[in-house]
């Protein structure tokens, strides 16, 4: 019989435990959570200092009287949930569902570990503590907070807008940066430019040796300039030229055709490019998206079986602090792996940017750098598993090795006619020095590099020497408006303004499309009608819960209850009084049908002559008579995307969605023609 048990959330997790920890332990799994608030009710005592109702799931019943039959068996029961504040809590609820009766008491000793090897676990068993009451305080608080905002807010916006609609207290600004990106990219007025490219030569008959040249400068004035647009959570810079006239560039190009050129300037210059820091979880999900297209869920899906399989360190981390001994271990491999030119000569070590960074003591990395994705053999680690890791172990490796070292060249070049000059630049870059790309160059990583020069004709060039006209292109340009938010933008954005933790990130990408208020179209983040109404609810009448600032000094207050700086029910009572209050008074306040219409249109009901409405359904937009309910006139929206059907060749493809809310692209004569794609990149494939 074991004498000690050991609990944790997964059973992948036990098995690896089981290989470092002897016999006379037991290593059960509790399946994640065991209790939670109730799904049914707030569970939460308003009225006495917030105390909470937990609720055991139905699901977990059996686990949790099994677990009672091992703690009876046990001498010391050992708590290794993760080590952050959700697992802190994990622990503690399973301690206090677990206790034996009082005249029996049992220690309930808690253990973590950042990786799980050998040495860190038995590091861990052998200096196990108490459970820290700040940690789970810090987590019950963001529990209650989030409950309190979600069961009393959203019964109004049943009330005032629809049933079926929620607020919460991290996913509302969340929400709300897409809503206005939206907003910004509708009243974007884009402005057309032109862009002179020329084509010069030493020798006329040498078109091997041409130089690409753009005009900056029109008698030492720049064309090229940068318009910042003012946005909701910053600016946007966006770059154009003073060359919007047509005539005026016609005028440019035949002055250029017949113009005299000389080099002006050549200015030769080394720059040199460092190595990012090792990741942590917002920059992991970042990179697995545009590098592997991977989801924030699924990045972490596959971040949690590499750290149960004891592969990389803990993964919901706000720090880039390596440890020394991952240091020297890295700097090893470089050593051996890719020369001394490769290895700095001092270690470098980063420092974290986030306030409190409190998830974890280290970033993410391999447990150990000499184990590389080609020697991971084990079949329980998957394709997609194995990919996130060769990334990880690339950006850990990167991280100590040497810059890329730059080679460029400006060559500034005058072309005159008569008493007009004209400016214009070519520009080469090269890789002198590979350094770290060597290792890891994004989505071409291990990509072979070698030192290069620049393009033949640069080396001919001379200040003074005179040059010859070849070719003159004009380019059509706009300034494009503000970028959609992806996934990974939205996790950069909420980041850097504090909002959110690590643990927090893939869960909030998850909340805010399953609950229809934002939806993913060929990767672009977009509100729904839903998403638009309840934010503009919200932040007319409680700017609190959208407002940036407002929720990043929450999180603030969340984890200074972590550090033992303030105390759980002083920042609870500080947020609740007043919301409360809000709460009671808006109740009353709102009309409801100022949420439900969206906009006013410039046509007339065909009944009675009231202006039309747009307004918000239970299935999306649809167009009602503003006198209503006196007048009960309405039509639905067809969202059209401007592609015939490539089936039926008659009908228009329009814009459908799925019982769900779930949108796919549909002909408009069905039921007649049944063409349907999911996305609008698949028309015309096959």
């Amino acid at each position: 019989m074991s004498k000690y048990l050991v609990i944790v959330e997964s059973p992948s997790k036990s098995k690896t435990l089981e290989k470092y920890l002897g016999k006379e332990y037991k290593v059960a799994a509790s399946m994640g959570h065991i209790r939670d608030l109730p799904k049914s009710k707030l569970g939460v005592d308003t009225e006495n200092n917030f105390a909470e109702t937990y609720e055991i799931s139905p699901s977990k019943k059996k686990t949790i009287s099994a677990l009672k039959k091992l703690v009876k068996e046990a001498k010391t029961v050992f708590l290794a949930t993760d080590p952050d504040r959700e697992g802190e809590a994990i622990s503690w609820h399973l301690s206090q569902v677990l206790e034996g009766p009082a005249h029996i008491p049992l220690p309930f000793l808690r253990v973590s570990f950042h990786e799980i090897t050998k040495d860190a676990v038995l590091s861990a068993f052998e200096n196990p503590r108490e459970l820290d009451m700040h940690l789970v305080n810090a987590q019950r608080a963001r529990r209650i907070l989030d409950r309190l905002v979600g069961y009393k807010l959203s019964p109004l916006l049943w009330k005032k807008i629809r049933y079926g609609l929620s607020a919460g207290r991290v996913q509302s600004p969340a929400v709300r940066f897409v809503v206005e990106r939206q907003n910004e990219i509708d009243t974007f007025k884009s402005e057309k430019f032109y862009e002179v490219i020329t084509g010069v030569s030493l020798k006329r008959d040498t078109p091997g040796l041409v130089l690409t040249a753009k005009l900056t400068h029109i008698d030492n004035v720049p064309i090229y300039g940068n318009k910042k647009y003012k946005l909701f959570a910053g600016e946007y810079t966006t770059s154009g030229t003073t060359l919007s006239n047509k005539d005026q560039v016609g005028v440019i190009t035949s002055d250029l055709e017949k113009s005299s050129y000389k080099i002006a300037s050549i200015d030769k210059k080394e720059y040199q490019k460092a190595p990012k820091p090792p990741f942590a979880t917002s920059s992991l999900q970042q990179e697995a998206s545009w590098r592997l297209g991977f989801s924030p869920k699924k990045t972490m899906s596959c971040a949690q079986k590499l750290y149960e399989a004891g592969l990389i360190t803990y993964m919901r981390t706000d720090s880039v602090n390596l440890s020394v001994t991952a240091i020297d271990a890295i700097r090893a491999l470089i050593a051996k792996k890719y020369g001394k030119d490769y290895l700095p000569s001092n270690p470098r070590f980063y420092k974290t940017k986030v306030k409190v960074a409190q998830e974890a003591h280290e970033a993410i990395r391999p447990t150990n750098v000499q184990v590389t994705k080609d020697s991971i053999k084990s079949a329980k680690i998957l394709a997609d598993e194995l990919k996130l890791y060769e990334v990880i172990w690339q950006r850990t490796v990167v991280c100590q090795m040497s810059n890329v070292v730059y080679s460029s060249v400006n060559v500034g070049i005058t072309a005159s006619l008569d008493i007009t000059n004209y400016t214009l630049y070519a520009k080469d870059s090269v890789v002198k020095f590979p350094g770290w790309l060597v290792c890891y160059s994004g989505g071409k990583a291990g990509k072979s590099f070698s030192a290069a020069e620049s393009s033949p004709v640069f080396g001919l060039l001379a200040v003074g020497q005179i040059i010859n006209f070849v070719s003159l292109n004009v380019l059509d340009k706009q300034t494009p408006p503000p970028p959609y938010y992806n996934e990974a933008s939205l996790i950069k954005e909420l980041e850097k303004f504090g909002i959110g933790r690590p643990s927090t990130y893939a869960p909030i990408m998850s909340t805010i499309q399953e609950r229809g208020y934002v939806q993913k179209i060929e990767g672009k983040l977009k509100p729904t009608d839903a998403g638009i109404v309840v934010t503009k609810l919200l932040t007319d009448n409680f700017s609190d819960i959208v407002d940036v600032n407002f929720t990043a000094n929450m999180e603030d207050e969340l984890d200074d209850i972590a550090l033992a700086k303030k105390n759980i029910l002083s920042v609870i009572n500080d947020f609740y009084i007043p919301f409360e209050a809000l709460l009671n008074k808006k109740h009353t306040d709102i009309d409801k049908s100022n949420y439900t219409i969206l906009e006013t249109l410039d046509e007339k009901c065909p009944k009675c002559h009231s202006p039309l409405v747009v307004k918000l359904g239970r299935f999306g937009r649809f167009i009602s008579c503003g006198a209503y309910p006196k007048c009960e006139y309405l039509r639905s929206i067809v969202e059209t995307v401007g592609i015939k059907c490539p089936k039926c060749k008659e009908g228009d493809v329009i814009v459908c969605r799925t019982k769900k809310g779930k949108i796919f692209y549909g002909c408009g004569n069905y039921p007649k023609c049944d063409f349907a794609v999911w996305k609008l990149s698949d028309i015309g494939r096959g």
